[in-house]
């Protein structure tokens, strides 16, 4: 049975959708809201829920005018970011109205800390200049809970109005300075700067991490010039959070000038030196040759003016305490990169007198901080690709080479399945040297850090196995890497959706070992910032819950089923990799998804696709999930285990159904394929067929597989958690898919109409709208 969703949110919903409304009359004219809501109102009717219904509707829009067409996918778009950022302001605002939250930080925890690296992948559909109504209408949506009648309701209409005047996708292709902004505005505004020094004084540290302007695999504009200016445009961020605390500190300061005590001298003193540092910051400004030394000098006069304040009035200066907690959480004072390159790029880096990009990178880092350490300004550099240990000591060459020793720890990637597989093998092999383990204890904290690539996994293998080949390594490599007396940290490569790993804290964390939650250091990529970002309380309440995972591994029995699991995981990969390999499922992918116009929707700096026809490897994993999304279908997900379930005996079944009570992996799977096969909308997936150019009986043989597929899988979730409902653990989300999905159906129909005619504004604006509609774009 589904569950009502609260009265708040639905009031919320019906006075900013209304308004909505209002707008559009207001900017159509009575005529064209009239058209747009009837097709509202059609979508939701039992003949709008089917394909000859839907089809009927793209005949009827056919017949419209472009600017008529574009206007409808703006409307239901605007409306479906609109229920978005109400449910964020509700979200927020039931945060801020508890009296006790749901899960408490625990401040007698000693361990434990938070990485989150943010990314510049093209998941974040809509443009920067509509992302900043929108803030400001969640801001609104806010005050309108907290008390209805302190809101004007000609707020609400002037910010519609804006929003009305703006495409909601992308119009141009972001250049890496862009995205490094989207970034840095959102994550380094001074609330998320106070909620990271509040985190370091309650014994639970949080620190950002960004790939932008350093992930150089692939990325034909990243270069050095791109890594000292996203170093350089965070710098500024911290220097405004540092010119302001002290500019009110001296505030407070000044009237004591005015008073003829004892410490007047004191406190005349200290007030210049306060000022002094206030100027002596403004010297940060560029960052230079020799940077660290002067970011050095900066911490090292704070420290003085901290004690100084103490001695002269017995107590703490909590600004001070503050900028000095900053500081040291981010001692360059700058968002550290992670810079990351192709293996096989590094080993010819090594070879070839013209230095290719990242060994620019690498020495412009050298002249940065020539004398302290790099990590100040780059945290880690990551190998994609690594399939061997000698690649691992190609990463640790190339930095000796260019910074004198091998300071900078180098992170193996392992996401194809060979390399997960292979990884426990590669990782024993490169530190059964001595001298690399002595170098690790020395430069690296004793730290040997791993990623784990999620998303390419995914997309190589399917949703399943991935998950096995990820739980497989963690658990090895943690065995591993502990057996020589030094630390794992891992480094989870996830995205949103739950086709690249995502999913609610818990069903990311439940299977994880206990070392890969004392440090938590996950992606955190384009739209998942804003959600996370957009307001210090969500982010708050994402923090805690891995506090609460935390507690909660410490009772954790070990999993012991990996025959079963392995199964499963085997199964699954064979049956997703076999209608791979058909040329006809390739050709499908060409003409009934958006992949042939990646390349038109302006989506991110980085390259969408790798050039040449479609094929898995030249797929890129962000963009693959993307077509699957905009198509409602989600196949990597679940591809494969209905068949599987089918085919296994009773006595079969009842081993797996009393895995998912024994093994947290399995049952967080099951999970996540339930809420994904709530989203799938399979009629939607049968008119892009039909209206591709694909021959008849394609159509009906792959409709009659995914069917099939899909209603096995369907059957195989109930059997196995004995539920009648797919999201028997959350039913309110049951509710809001159902509510939601039928809206995002014009939007469908007319990227449709989009790609048959080649109208490219159209295409971007619907693609946009899917995406906030689905809540993910890849």
């Amino acid at each position: 049975m589904t569950k009502t969703l609260p009265k708040e949110l639905t009031q919320l919903v019906d006075w900013a959708v209304t308004q909505l409304g209002k707008t559009i009359r207001d900017e159509l004219g009575v005529q064209e809201f009239r058209r747009i809501e009837r097709i509202r109102i059609f979508v939701k009717s039992p003949k709008g829920q089917k394909v000859s219904g839907l089809m009927h509707l793209k005949e009827e829009m056919s017949g419209l005018t472009e600017d008529q067409r574009f206007q409808i996918a703006h409307s239901f778009s605007l409306m479906l970011e609109i229920i978005n950022s109400c449910e964020a302001a509700y979200r927020t605002y039931r945060l801020r109205s508890e009296a006790e939250p749901e899960e408490a930080i625990n401040v007698h925890h000693k361990y434990g800390r938070t990485v989150h690296v943010l990314t510049a992948h093209p998941t974040e559909s809509r443009s920067s200049d509509v992302i900043y109504y929108f803030k400001k209408l969640q801001t609104l949506l806010e005050k309108h809970l907290e008390n209805p009648t302190s809101v004007d309701l000609q707020q609400l209409e002037e910010i519609l109005k804006w929003l009305w005047r703006l495409p909601m996708s992308k119009q141009r292709k972001p250049t890496v300075m862009d995205e490094a902004e989207y970034i840095y505005t959102l994550a380094l505004q001074k609330e998320i700067l106070d909620l990271a020094i509040s985190r370091i004084k309650a014994k639970q540290p949080f620190y950002l991490r960004t790939w932008v302007g350093g992930d150089k695999d692939g990325h034909p504009g990243v270069d050095e010039k791109t890594m000292l200016g996203s170093l350089q445009m965070a710098r500024g961020f911290f220097l405004k959070y540092f010119q302001e605390r002290i500019a009110h500190l001296l505030l407070d300061l000044k009237p004591l000038q005015h008073s003829a005590n004892q410490n007047k001298k004191q406190i005349d003193r200290f007030y210049t030196q306060i000022k002094n540092l206030k100027k002596d910051l403004t010297s940060l400004k560029t960052i230079k040759r020799g940077d660290a030394q002067k970011v050095h000098d900066v911490r090292a006069q704070l420290i003085f003016l901290t004690e100084s304040y103490h001695e002269i009035f017995n107590v703490d200066s909590a600004t001070l305490i503050d900028l000095r907690i900053l500081i040291d959480t981010f001692p360059g004072l700058v968002v550290p990169l992670e810079i990351r390159e192709e293996s096989g790029l590094v080993h010819e880096a090594l070879k070839q007198k013209k230095r290719l990009a990242i060994a620019r990178m690498l020495k412009l880092l050298s002249s940065i901080a020539p004398k302290h350490d790099p990590r100040l300004y780059v945290k880690g550099f990551i190998l994609s690709q690594t399939e061997s240990a000698d690649d691992i000591a190609a990463g640790m060459a190339l930095v000796k080479k260019h910074l004198g020793i091998a300071r900078l720890p180098v992170v193996p990637l392992f996401e194809s399945a060979h390399s997960l597989q292979n990884s426990v093998a590669i990782i024993s092999e490169f530190l059964k040297v001595p001298a690399r383990r002595k170098l690790i204890e020395e430069y690296w904290s004793g730290n040997v850090e791993v990623m784990l690539g999620y998303s390419d996994s995914a997309k190589e293998n399917g949703s399943w196995p991935s998950r096995y080949l990820i739980f497989s390594a963690l658990h090895g490599l943690e065995k591993t890497i502990s057996s020589y007396g030094l630390n794992p940290i891992f480094f989870h490569g996830s995205g949103g959706s739950v086709e690249r790993g995502g999913g609610s804290i818990q069903e990311q964390t439940e299977w994880w070992p206990q070392s890969a939650l004392t440090t938590v250091k996950v992606t955190v990529q384009g739209e998942m910032i804003y959600r996370n970002y957009s307001q210090p309380e969500i982010l708050e309440r994402q923090l805690q819950r891995f506090t609460v995972a935390r507690d909660e591994a410490k009772h954790k029995a070990r999993e012991n089923h990996a025959k079963l699991l392995a199964v499963l995981a085997e199964s699954v990969k064979d049956s997703y990799q076999s209608i791979l390999k058909e040329p006809e499922f390739l050709d499908l992918i060409e003409a009934a998804t958006p992949y042939s116009y990646l390349k038109n929707l302006k989506l991110g700096s980085r390259p969408a696709k790798r050039q040449g026809p479609v094929n898995l490897k030249g797929l890129r994993a962000i963009p693959w999930v993307l077509c699957w999304t905009q198509t409602r279908t989600l196949f990597p997900s679940w591809w494969g285990v209905g068949s599987f379930w089918g085919a296994l005996s009773s006595m079969e079944k009842t081993q797996y159904k009393k895995l998912f009570k024994q093994s947290a992996l399995f049952r967080s799977y099951i999970k996540v394929l339930g809420f994904t096969l709530e989203k799938i909308e399979l009629d939607i997936f049968e008119m892009y067929l039909k209206s591709s150019k694909l021959p008849d009986d394609e159509v009906q043989k792959f409709m009659k597989r995914f069917n099939d597929e899909y209603r096995s899988c369907q059957v195989a979730v109930k059997e196995i958690s004995q539920k009648q409902s797919l999201l028997w653990y959350r039913p309110w989300l049951e509710t809001s898919i159902r509510l939601r999905s039928p809206l995002i159906h014009p939007l469908n129909v007319l990227q449709l109409l989009a790609l048959e005619e080649k109208n490219i504004p159209l295409l971007r604006e619907t693609v946009t709208g899917i995406a906030s509609g689905m809540m993910t774009t890849g």
